[in-house]
Parts: C-alpha cells; sequence; structure tokens
C-alpha cells in the first residue's frame, strides 16, 4: 500500500491490516517522524496468515486444479477414503476406475481435478475437502463448480460452510444420488458474509461407497467488495466513509454491509426495518388470512424447497419468514403480514426493499399490495409466480400515497398440485343486486340491471353491457400464463385433497423440473415457447397405475354449430399413458377424442369438433402409466368459433339456404352432416334423400362400392368394436363412441403398399360447380397414404388429393371442385404403411347437388324450390310446414 504521511518529531505511525471489522490486528510496518516535517511517501508490503486469504484485497477468481490444489486439502487424512489431486492419465491401472476418464476443462485424460480415492473399506471413512480460509465476500457472492457424482453407492455430498470461530455449520449445497456418468454445474448463492470462512466438501464411505466423485473449475464471481474510488459524485450515489467505495444510494439502509465499513447501516430508522433476527418487528400477522408466516433458521423441513440460510447474516443462523406448502394447506391458501401504518409520502415517494426466495416443485404466488383501507385488499404493487430458484433476490418497488397506508405481503400456496379445487368453482354473486325487472328465467347484468336469458350466459359471446354473463365461465382461451386456470377444475374428494399421492392435474413449467423429469416433462410451453411459461399437466410422480385424473369446465350454456376446441399436447415418456376428451351432460359422458403412449418431445395440434351443444362440460381426462417416466401436458386451449348464432338481421340470398329459423347459410353446406343452421333443418331427410355420394357410413357405405381389383376392403368401423391404438376414440358425424366410419389399418397381415379402393357413383361431365366434401383422420407413425383419384369413362386418371405421412389425431375437413371433359367417377384409395401403428379413417362423404348423374336430364331441376318458413315435428316425425 502507498500512501503520503505527515509527522512531527518522534510522533509515531503504525499500519494494521485485518480480515473483519471485529478481527485481530496484524502489524504490518511502522513509521517514525524526523527532525524535518514535511510530506513523505511510504510504500508498505503488506503480508497475510498462512492459510488465510486477504480479501478484499486479493480477489478471489477460479481454480481449474491444473497446476496444484490451489490451497484445497483433505482435512480428516489417514482413513484411506480421501480427496486427492491428481489426473485419469496419472492413475496406476488399480484406481483409474475410481477417477473420471476426462477433467472439465479440457476435456482431456491429461486434465487435473480433485477426486476420492478409497484404498480400503471401514464404516467411519470421512473425505473432507477443505477450502483455504477467505476473509469475507461481497454481496454479490457466487460460486460455481461442477462435480462427478456417479454409481450405484456413491452415496450423498455436502457443501458446508464454517465461519471464524463459530463451531456450527451451514449446509449450502447437496447431492443425493447418482448423477450419471458426465461432469454437472452447482451454483450456489454466497452473498455477503463478514467473517472469515471456510468451505467443506465431504463424504461418508459407510463401507459401501463405490463410484466416482470428483470436482473440477471452481469459480467465485462479484465476491470483492466495491474498490475505492477518488470521488463519489452524483445524487444517487453514496461514498462509503472509511473505505471511500462508491454505492448506489438504494443500498443504502438495506440491512447489508455494502460498504465494507457498516457507513452505509448507520442513521437509519429501525421503525422502518427489520431482518426478522429478534421477531417480526412493527409488522403483524393479518387475522383475516388463511394461515401464518413462519420464522425459521436454517433449512426448511422439506427437502429440494425453500433456503438453507438466510440474507442477513448468510449462514443457518440467521433468521427469515417462510411459509409451508405442504398440507394441511391447499391450493390459493394465503398468509398475508402487514406492515405498520406508514405516513404518506413526499412528491419524491418512497421505496421498498425486500429480499424474496422463491424454489421448490410446488410455489406458486408472492404478490405486494398497497393499501389505504384497512378492508381491502387495495392496489397490486407487484407479484411474481413459480420457482425462481434456490437464492435470495433483492427487489425493491416505489411506492407515493396522499394517504397513510399499509404494506400488504400475501403468499400464495400451490400445495402438492396447483388445482386442488374440491368443487367447481360458484359464480362470484354480489350480496346485493343492482335494481332490476328481470324473471326467474333471466341473468341479471351485474352493474347495470340489465335482463338477458338465462341461456345467454357463460355461451361465449358478451350479452351484458359489462361482460358479467361470463365471469367465471369456461375461457375462450387459455393459456395457463400468470399462473391463471381460467375458471378449469378438479372434482377431487376432499379425503384425497390431503392424499399428496393422488394423481392430479397441476400447474407447471420448465424451472419447475427436477432431475429425474428432464425426458418427459415439458421443458418449455407451447405460448412463449420457454421455460417460465406455464402449461396444465398430469403429474405422474404421484398415483398408480391406471389412476385417473379429470379436469373440467364449468357448465357451457350452448355452442354454435361450429364450434371447434383446440388445443395443445405434450406426451412423453416411455410409460406415459393416455388422455381423453369427454363431453358431460347431466353426468353422462360421451368420448369426443383419446391418445394414448408416447408421442416425442413435443406439442402437437389437435383440434376437437364439438358443433351445437347445450349445458354440457368438456372434460380432459388423464390416465396414469405403469411408471412416473411419462407425463401428459396440454396448453393453449382455445374454443373456436363456439359462440352461438346471432339473431337473423337480413334476407338470405339466391346462393343461399334459408333455415327454418331464419338464418342463411351456404347451399354446400346443405346436407353435409353438420347442422349449420343450429335448428337441424338443412339436414333435412326429405332435403338430403336425393343427394347421391353422401354417406355417413352409419350402417353401410351407401352409394359408394368396394373396388373387385385391389388388395383388401376398407373396413366399417362398428360400435361395438372397442377403439385402442391409432383409430379415431368417435366417428365425425355423431361425434361420439358409438357413431361409425370406414378405415385401414397398418397392421399386419396387410403387406406394406397394400391398397383398399371405394368407387362413387357417376358424375356427368355436365355438372357445375360440383365439390365433394370429406372428413379424414391419419394418424400413427406407419400409415401409407391417401389419395383421391378421378378416373373417367375412357380410364383416364387425374389424382385429385395424394396424403402421405401423419397428418394428426384429429378429424379434419377437405373440399375439392370437380369437373372433366368425360363421365367420371372417384375413388379413394388407402394404402398401408411399413409400419405396425397406423390409421386411415374416412366419414361424411358429400357430393355436393351440383355433381349431377350422367342419366341426368338438362331439362329437369335439381330438386323443388325449398319453402321458407318454420316447420313442427311430433316425437321426431315432421308433419308438415307452417308459413
Amino acid at each position: 500500500v502507498q500512501f503520503w504521511y505527515y509527522l512531527s518529531q518522534h510522533s509515531h505511525l503504525s499500519v494494521f491490516t485485518r480480515t473483519s471489522l471485529d478481527g485481530h490486528l496484524q502489524k504490518q510496518g511502522d513509521l517514525i517522524g524526523v527532525s524535518e516535517s514535511q510530506w513523505r511517501q511510504a510504500k508498505i508490503d503488506l503480508y497475510a496468515k498462512a492459510g488465510e486469504s486477504t480479501l478484499p484485497f486479493q480477489k478471489i477468481s477460479e481454480c481449474d486444479f491444473e497446476a496444484n490444489s490451489c490451497g484445497w486439502f483433505e482435512a480428516i487424512s489417514g482413513d484411506h477414503f480421501d480427496w486427492i489431486w491428481s489426473s485419469r492419465s496419472s492413475l496406476s491401472a488399480d484406481f483409474e476406475q475410481q477417477a473420471p476418464s476426462r477433467d472439465h476443462t479440457h476435456n482431456t485424460a491429461q486434465g487435473h481435478f480433485m477426486f476420492i480415492l478409497k484404498k480400503s473399506s471401514s464404516l467411519s471413512q470421512v473425505a473432507k475437502l477443505q477450502s483455504p480460509t477467505f476473509s469475507q465476500t461481497g454481496p454479490g457472492c457466487i460460486l460455481s463448480f461442477w462435480f462427478y457424482n456417479y454409481g450405484l453407492s456413491v452415496g450423498a455430498a455436502v457443501l458446508q460452510l464454517h465461519g471464524g470461530n463459530s463451531t456450527g455449520a451451514t449446509v449450502l449445497w447437496r447431492v443425493l444420488y447418482n448423477q450419471g456418468n458426465r461432469w454437472s454445474q452447482a451454483t450456489i448463492q454466497l452473498g455477503r458474509l463478514t467473517q472469515p470462512f471456510h468451505l467443506s466438501l465431504e463424504k461418508v464411505s459407510l463401507g459401501i461407497y463405490d463410484g466416482v466423485s470428483a470436482i473440477d473449475d471452481i469459480h467465485f464471481e462479484n465476491c470483492t467488495l466495491p474498490l475505492p474510488v477518488e470521488s463519489c459524485k452524483g445524487p444517487h450515489h453514496f461514498w462509503c466513509r472509511h473505505t471511500k467505495a462508491c454505492i448506489e444510494k438504494l443500498r443504502l439502509c438495506d440491512l447489508v454491509d455494502d460498504c465494507g465499513d457498516l457507513t452505509d447501516e448507520v442513521d437509519c430508522a429501525p421503525g422502518l426495518q427489520c431482518n426478522f433476527e429478534n421477531g417480526i418487528c412493527n409488522w403483524e400477522q393479518d387475522t383475516e388470512d388463511d394461515f401464518d408466516w413462519t420464522r425459521n433458521q436454517g433449512p426448511t423441513s422439506t427437502l429440494n424447497t425453500g433456503p438453507m440460510k438466510d440474507n442477513t447474516l448468510g449462514t443457518a443462523k440467521g433468521h427469515y419468514l417462510y411459509i409451508e406448502s405442504s398440507e394441511p394447506q391447499v391450493f390459493q391458501n394465503t398468509a398475508a403480514l402487514l406492515s405498520p401504518i406508514l405516513n404518506a409520502t413526499d412528491m419524491e415517494g418512497c421505496t421498498f426493499r425486500f429480499y424474496y426466495h422463491m424454489f421448490g416443485k410446488h410455489i406458486y404466488r408472492l404478490a405486494i399490495y398497497q393499501r389505504i383501507w384497512s378492508n381491502t385488499r387495495g392496489q397490486l404493487l407487484w407479484q411474481i409466480f413459480g420457482n425462481q430458484g434456490n437464492r435470495w433476490i433483492r427487489k425493491h418497488l416505489a411506492i407515493s400515497s396522499r394517504q397513510p397506508f399499509q404494506v400488504w405481503i400475501m403468499g400464495f400456496l400451490m400445495c402438492n398440485l396447483p388445482v386442488d379445487l374440491p368443487t367447481p368453482p360458484e359464480t362470484s354473486v354480489p350480496v346485493t343486486l343492482p335494481p332490476h325487472n328481470c324473471t326467474d328465467n333471466e341473468f341479471v347484468c351485474r352493474s347495470s340491471g340489465h335482463c338477458v336469458e338465462k341461456i345467454q350466459k357463460c355461451d361465449f359471446r358478451y350479452d351484458c353491457p359489462d361482460k358479467s354473463d361470463e365471469s367465471s365461465c369456461a375461457m375462450e382461451v387459455c393459456s395457463f400464463e400468470k399462473g391463471n386456470l381460467c375458471e378449469w377444475y378438479q372434482p377431487i374428494p376432499e379425503h384425497l385433497i390431503q392424499d399428496s399421492n393422488t394423481f392430479r392435474w397441476g400447474l407447471g413449467n420448465g424451472t419447475s423440473i427436477h432431475h429425474g423429469e428432464e425426458n418427459h416433462r415439458p421443458s418449455v410451453d407451447h405460448t412463449k415457447n420457454s421455460a417460465d411459461g406455464w402449461y396444465l399437466y398430469a403429474d405422474s410422480s404421484n398415483g398408480k397405475f391406471g389412476d385417473i385424473a379429470d379436469v373440467l369446465t364449468p357448465v357451457i350454456s350452448r355452442t354454435g354449430p361450429s364450434c371447434t376446441l383446440v388445443f395443445w399436447t405434450h406426451m412423453n415418456g416411455a410409460t406415459v399413458g393416455s388422455l381423453q376428451v369427454l363431453s358431460k351432460k347431466d353426468n353422462v359422458t360421451s368420448k369426443l377424442w383419446a391418445q394414448s403412449g408416447q408421442q416425442g418431445a413435443q406439442w402437437k395440434k389437435v383440434e376437437v369438433f364439438l358443433g351445437i351443444h347445450s349445458h354440457m362440460q368438456i372434460v380432459f381426462r388423464a390416465r396414469r402409466g405403469v411408471s412416473y417416466i411419462g407425463d401428459v401436458a396440454v396448453d393453449d386451449i382455445f374454443f373456436q368459433d363456439c359462440s352461438p348464432l346471432l339473431s337473423p338481421d337480413r334476407k338470405c340470398t339466391a346462393q343461399e339456404f334459408t333455415c327454418a329459423n331464419k338464418h342463411c347459410i351456404a347451399q354446400d353446406k346443405l346436407c353435409d352432416f353438420v347442422n349449420d343452421c343450429a335448428d337441424g333443418s338443412d339436414e333435412m331427410a326429405f332435403i338430403c334423400s336425393t343427394a347421391r355420394g353422401r354417406c355417413d357410413f352409419e350402417f353401410d357405405l351407401c352409394s359408394w362400392e368396394q373396388e373387385q381389383d385391389d388388395d383388401f376392403d376398407w373396413n366399417l368401423k362398428a360400435s361395438s368394436t372397442p377403439v385402442a391404438g391409432t383409430e379415431p376414440a368417435a366417428d365425425h358425424t355423431l361425434r361420439n363412441s358409438s357413431g361409425h366410419y370406414i378405415f385401414i389399418k397398418s397392421l399386419f397381415p396387410q403387406q406394406p403398399i397394400r391398397a383398399a379402393r371405394i368407387s362413387s357413383p357417376a358424375i356427368s361431365r355436365r355438372s357445375k360447380n360440383c365439390k365433394i366434401i370429406f372428413h379424414y383422420h391419419m394418424y400413427g407413425n406407419g400409415i401409407g397414404a391417401l389419395t383421391l383419384i378421378q378416373v373417367s369413362v375412357s380410364n383416364r386418371t387425374k389424382v385429385l388429393l395424394n396424403l402421405t405421412v401423419e397428418q394428426g389425431n384429429f378429424w379434419q375437413r377437405k373440399e375439392l371442385f370437380l369437373s372433366g371433359d368425360e363421365d367420371f367417377q372417384l375413388k379413394f384409395e388407402g394404402r398401408v404403411g411399413k409400419g405396425h401403428r397406423g390409421d386411415i379413417a374416412l366419414d361424411d362423404i358429400v357430393l355436393t347437388k351440383s355433381c349431377l348423374s350422367p342419366h341426368h336430364s338438362t331439362k329437369e331441376e335439381l330438386a323443388e324450390p325449398l319453402p321458407t318458413g318454420t316447420f313442427q315435428f311430433v316425437f321426431g316425425v315432421f308433419t308438415g310446414w307452417t308459413v
């Protein structure tokens, strides 16, 4: 250290160093004044005691163990179970299997590391790798290293912090079992440590140790205190009194010694601070919440959750507040902490600073509110969801208020799984409704008192000016972001809510994945394609083989004719179970869609046509596989075009069909097996009976015929045939498992490339605007191809469509215009593939009314003009028109 000094004669100046504010002083030099007083320059070399680092004067950086052990050493020698410094190439054949084949730094056999060498076995063997002693660390200090923990009997390893003269140790990190034959990284937040300390990495043999334990590339980052500077200017900075470091003013009075001399923590208001070392200060537990915050020191009681040390002292002796997510708490239970009542702020406002730690698989939400009335939650200042890692994170919030206020800290629990809702969510109804004249059969709009029909509540259309008719209803789009469940719930009985081993649905994201789940849980969501994006998943780490978990929408009052459920699913893992989509009405369920088995580590799109329904719920049903290796996940659920038809407000054109209820639809939608009018008038038997080439396969192939010169036939799926594998779970016509369709299967005994064909009735060349409409389903990795061929009377062929490989596990609609110079037929050809899993299915084939028969007279009309008006049914039999 160099400095200038001025000493009078016989004056004496000594220079000392110490490694902490209350540490032992070590004399580094003496200066004595001489007769001629003047400014003189001194230069004193500073020395440290053996084994002691000189932080903050000497920066802690990296150790790759290439040159030596960097002062790390085996602290318990002589038991033949020791950490040693070496490389794989330096070991004899007797011991080389106890070390990694390569180091991490250079990935070579010549690279060096520390590893455990076992020469004999006994119960009392302990390998303890101890670091040099470090004097202190800065507030942002992070320790990282690469470790090897491989072998069936490799056992656990624990990294501990030992401080100064203290006999207690703080566990910083542990690994419990085999991590695979590879180097893995560990990152640990040390934070501000003001006392000398050392680290130890311990492993106990218990006489059964067999494996590879090693460490390499130890790295300390941001561990020095800020350096002294000659000046510290600006209104947002503070110049430390003794160390002369320059820090941000936001770090004053934050209960952390950022300067290194504590001058940033003087002249603070004790009533506005709390480090929880001696209680909760002047903060209070809210009496209106579900449970309380708990004051704790050291690790929490649940493994792999919570902090191992506090932020103030950075050791297990320090205290903090936390909430426990295990039983008896349930989903969205809250614990609230109230600040003292604070005075109104000035024009500059004030800053609320705190450190938070959110670590664990089932973390849900932390929120900060500012309130001026005691009976309200107040204004949301900030919130955060989910696992944020095993670290303390600093946060500061700007607050301004013209009135006295309180800060309200609320923790929300996810518990073991986040959607533990035992009963359907009830609509939130105000105690007093606004003035209204609504009847019992009408819904009262909450803010205005307007009346709408009850059937208009929860129908995907806003009918109330304040949109209250769609509150607490199934949401049109749900991405699950910010932990929003969009009113989906699961009906788990009360006694199972308390059972943490129940197979059920929960919210998850990539950051909450634990070791062992990487290969079957989605690492990213579909919405954001990021690890912090949310999705809904059935966690197979709970439950047993065959267990079922349902998640449902609230009751949907009605849907429109084009309603389609679109979602993305992720099913990966060797023993993943199955997923079904069901409709539920009056406790009767119908299967709409199903998928089972591993689908790969990717999100796949699914579309399920719903059409017109009333008073029904949609159910996602997951079934657990034989083991935990395989989770079912869904994301981005979209009820597409599901709002009912609006009341007709115009007359239909000549190119449209007038429904009995006065709605207008395109002529091409007549007789297409879809209730487009919403009253069934476009699918009436007397209208559709003359349609040629129209077939729903409910009874037979209609006017389509099996070819005689093909290799095998299309099969008609009977309602009694159980569905398994890759076949559609429901047909397209009836949209349930009792409906029929035709299909071919890529399965023994058919040989690859063999074909099955069906042919249509003949179609006249004079047909104008003729179209074919059909629905197909092609699913499985072993399918061949689906081809639609046009064959003329002179046997000329034209391929209209050729689909190969998997197209998705759902029905898809296709429309094609038809024309020809000669009369022609259409042929659907299905070819099997080389695999053993795959189906091609067809349903609801329609040739539009513009497709003429070759024998049709051009003077004839396709059909009589359709009457307009309304019609009546008695027991489903048409009885006549009412004009």
